[in-house]
């Protein structure tokens, strides 16, 4: 197995997420003088447990070009200048914003925002996806709980081992290195399976993020507890 996670190639996997994001550095010069525009990258999904579907408002523009995002969907990465800014949504129907969140983005890092709970609860999540390690010999998986009445979660191969532990509401796991292959994976609780998310081909160099999502407890307008498997890069 060839992993390294020494400075160098830390640096250089940051110019390969870099690269593949569409990365690039716009200069402008102003007398003999040149500045470099510092860029990072977001990506944005919706684990509301509603039926409803969302408009998304980044720094005033709407951010989302091919409808509403429904349950589960997601926006894969962009590049933003790095920095704050104001993320926020809308129904698909109206102007009001239900949620708004201040997300500060560093230079040439990664990271995902997930809308997530209900009605007055309803908050936007942001992680940074450190995605550092470069490979060609195995994949990348961590694990997020965004289902907001299920307690903490472990997620297992079916059949098999503990890859992740005990991550309560609202709290991600690290990526992880994984054998390329097909995998079934289970939600469990209390070593009780809640979810099973079957035959998810891992790719090696791919990163991916498992989340839960939905209610345990369904109301009439609620989504279902879950699993789903986005992949990052």
């Amino acid at each position: 197995m060839k992993i390294s996670t020494k400075t160098g190639i830390k640096k250089l996997c940051k110019l390969i997420i870099g690269a593949i994001f569409l990365f690039g550095l716009t200069l402008a010069s102003c007398s003999k003088e040149t500045e470099s525009v510092a860029y990072s990258y977001l990506s944005i999904a919706n684990a509301s447990p509603t039926l409803g579907t969302y408009n998304i408002y980044l720094d005033g523009t709407k951010y989302n070009t091919s409808g509403a995002v429904a349950f589960g969907g997601v926006i894969t990465y962009s590049s933003l200048t790095a920095g704050d800014h104001t993320l926020s949504f809308t129904t698909e129907s109206s102007s009001n914003v239900l949620t708004s969140k201040t997300v500060s983005l560093e230079d040439n890092e990664a990271y995902s925002a997930f809308l997530i709970d209900k009605g007055d609860k309803q908050e936007v999540l942001l992680v940074k996806d450190e995605m550092t390690v470069a490979s060609t010999e195995k994949a990348f998986i961590r694990f997020i709980n965004l289902s907001p009445d299920a307690p903490a979660l472990d997620l297992s191969v079916s059949d098999g081992e503990t890859l992740i532990s005990d991550k309560a509401y609202k709290s991600a796991s690290a990526f992880q290195a994984i054998d390329p292959k097909v995998y079934s994976f289970e939600l469990k609780a209390n070593g009780i399976v809640k979810a099973l998310l079957a035959d998810q081909t891992l790719t090696a160099g791919k990163y991916y993020t498992i989340i839960s999502r939905g209610l345990i407890t369904v109301g009439e307008i609620d989504q279902p507890f879950g699993a789903q498997l986005i992949t990052n890069l």
